[in-house]
């Protein structure tokens, strides 16, 4: 420590503390506690800055209220550990209740002279010296005394090493009221962050997301309509099935909108596996329920009650946590960590469930429960990947431009319609893809006339990509979009007969046309990188193995273009 404090040295005595020190001293520990108001083990740092600048020994922060108990939230060894829990208990609870009972800085000392069995046992402890002090919030300046209390800090010191002073004493006392202080800080960032959790889990973004009507319009959705409009009007739970980026969340959400179960609270699992932080994620936590739990949280199911909790991706929910949400969804009744009322909370929530994966085969490999599935399936609606209604593509890529550019009457010019409709765009990202590329192509159709007036999407804005993870290049697929004109319609059936034919010889030779192309833009592409796939790739974005693959089909050899 010399080089961080100067005047002051971690050893076995304390005798060079001297007012000149005092000030250099409470300074770093201001200094250290304000970087690590942030951190998850504040408490434990403020315990270990503590013992360092006055070489205690152990030292134990404990929060809560008299009527629900104290409970200790941070217990540290000289050593920069956590004490055990033997350790915990060899304290000086005499010093503690004195330091709560009394409101004040508390000395505790043996007298062996005196029948006193506290002090006594202290030296059967070790314990040469303790203190304790209580912690009260800043914040209350206008309620009773007793009211601010809302913890102690303990330390003590064993040994030769304790020679306490009144200038120990001073320092501890100040630090305790400047650890106090911080302590508020903390616990109001926390509040703020979980104002702005809660906002976060309610905010919808309204001129990026279509009504209700607006997202069942295509024909192709005409049995989940119907299966949405049974829903609105009950409060069974429901499971929303579907690929990735397939609307999922967004059927989810405006489905509780319109049953009018306000508010809509949406939780997205699987961003941990840890118990505690899963619980306290949806059903929050008391002050003091664990390490770094300074402040309290109200979990997403109180801020969810009398309205609608959506749980995205369901499948991420470890097992461990399933039997909370069962328990939940079977009684209504949940209890936050550290909660020590005699009953139960409880909360009226539907929940719309949502999942990209095959919950069905989780069941059957024992990766979620049968039991958890029924209880959330009540109804069930699968949202169909794009691929399957391609033919609808156009209407909801100019539905999408329209919505978030109102100002625009965006259209797309038939060859951009074509383009959107090949065959060879897989669309594996479902909507959420298809909005991604019209998002672009509209930046780049208003980028191309500065800001002047236009509101059509042409084939060259978009930027496509192919079932084999090639960017096709616009020429090529818009070209095969135009040769492949669609026939007459046959009057006969000799005439329905040729035009079949006809129309596999037209994309057979579509084909040729493509894969032609295709090979002239990777030969021009490994010529100018000397055969070089990964920059060739880069170019094209597409990994490197999707480009071999192509060449091998090709018959591309990248050896010919090397020099």
């Amino acid at each position: 420590m010399d080089d961080v404090l100067p005047g002051f040295r971690y050893g076995p005595r304390m005798t060079d503390l001297t007012r000149a020190a005092l000030w250099t001293r409470m300074r770093f520990l201001l200094d250290r506690l304000i970087h690590s108001i942030d951190s998850e083990t504040f408490v434990d740092e403020c315990l270990d800055t503590l013992l360092e600048l006055l070489g205690g020994d152990r030292g134990i922060v404990q929060v809560g209220r008299p009527t629900v108990g104290w409970r200790i939230v941070g217990a540290r060894h000289r050593r920069r550990r956590d004490l055990s829990a033997v350790e915990k208990q060899e304290i000086s609870s005499s010093a503690v209740d004195e330091a709560l009972n009394t409101g004040r800085c508390v000395v505790w000392e043996p007298a062996p002279a005196q029948d006193d069995g506290s002090r006594m046992s202290m030296l059967d402890l070790g314990i040469v010296t303790a203190l304790a002090a209580p912690l009260r919030h800043a914040k209350l300046r206008h309620g009773p005394d007793n009211d601010r209390i809302q913890g102690v800090i303990y330390m003590d010191f064993r040994g030769y090493r304790a020679q306490v002073g009144e200038l120990h004493k001073e320092f501890f006392e100040a630090a305790v009221v400047l650890v106090a202080a911080v302590l508020d800080m903390r616990e109001r960032l926390h509040l703020v962050r979980e104002d702005l959790r809660v906002a976060k889990a309610h905010r919808i973004e309204k001129s990026q997301k279509p009504t209700l009507e607006e997202l069942l319009q295509p024909k192709s959705l005409d049995s989940i309509r119907s299966e949405v409009d049974t829903c609105i009007y009950g409060s069974s739970p429901v499971l929303v099935l579907g690929e990735s980026g397939s609307g999922k969340t967004l059927l989810a959400t405006l489905l509780a909108e319109a049953s009018g179960r306000t508010p809509v609270v949406r939780a997205t699992l699987g961003a941990s596996d840890d118990l505690n932080t899963i619980t306290s994620e949806l059903f929050g936590h008391e002050r003091g329920a664990f390490s770094g739990a300074v402040s309290k949280r109200t979990g997403l199911v109180e801020h969810a009650d009398g309205g609608t909790l959506i749980l995205d991706e369901i499948l991420n929910l470890p097992p461990h946590a399933q039997q909370l949400l069962l328990d939940f969804t079977q009684f209504g009744t949940y209890r936050p960590l550290g909660y020590q009322g005699r009953e139960p909370k409880k909360a009226n929530v539907r929940i719309i469930a949502a999942t990209n994966g095959n919950i069905l085969q989780a069941i059957q490999d024992t990766r979620f429960r049968q039991d958890l599935y029924f209880r959330l399936a009540a109804v069930t609606i699968t949202m169909p990947p794009l691929r399957t209604r391609r033919e609808e593509i156009p209407g909801i890529a100019e539905a999408y431009l329209r919505r978030t550019d109102p100002q625009r009457a965006w259209s797309l010019t038939l060859g951009a319609r074509r383009l959107l409709l090949s065959p060879q765009l897989e669309w594996a990202g479902n909507i959420r893809e298809l909005e991604g590329v019209m998002g672009r192509a509209r930046d780049q159709a208003l980028a191309e006339v500065a800001g002047g007036e236009v509101s059509r999407i042409d084939a060259h804005h978009l930027h496509v990509r192919t079932t084999t993870g090639i960017v096709m290049p616009v020429s090529s697929v818009a070209g095969h979009a135009r040769l492949s004109e669609q026939p007459a319609a046959p009057e006969n059936a000799e005439d329905e007969d040729a035009s079949l034919r006809e129309g596999w010889e037209r994309m057979v030779a579509d084909r040729d046309v493509l894969l032609a192309r295709e090979r002239e833009l990777i030969e021009a592409s490994l010529k100018r990188f000397r055969g070089v796939i990964s920059h060739a790739a880069k170019e094209f974005g597409v990994s490197r193995t999707s480009l071999m693959s192509r060449m091998d089909t090709l018959g591309i050899d990248r050896h010919e273009f090397r020099r």
